[in-house]
């Protein structure tokens, strides 16, 4: 069953590399089917845990006309309550739609 995800995306930053004030700018993109991956602690005791998720999506051209510039790897996406972030470029398919790396960390 196909849903819709958020994609989150930070303000920029200045030419010192500081972030620049502001909310971020959110874009809901429906046509996502979830594919929860493998979690991992991260250290001996370092109370982080990574989660890996997959999107696989609609065409790149039907995000791009949601999300200005397209999905981003600096981006995020809120998936099912998570913000996980963008692991690399989307992966555009074609007209069999897109293949989106996601990495949830925690603690």
């Amino acid at each position: 069953m196909a849903e819709s995800v958020v994609v989150v995306r930070k303000p920029g930053k200045d030419n010192f590399g500081r972030r620049l004030p502001g909310e971020p700018a959110r874009w809901t993109v429906p046509g996502f089917q979830f594919a929860p991956g493998p979690s991992q602690e991260v250290g001996v005791g370092a109370g982080q845990v990574e989660t890996d998720g997959t999107l696989y999506g609609p065409p790149k051209v039907s995000i791009d006309a949601i999300v200005p510039t397209g999905i981003q790897p600096t981006d995020h996406i809120d998936v099912r309550g998570d913000l996980y972030q963008v692991v690399g470029r989307v992966q555009d398919w074609g007209a069999s739609g897109t293949v989106i790396v996601l990495k949830l960390v925690t603690g």
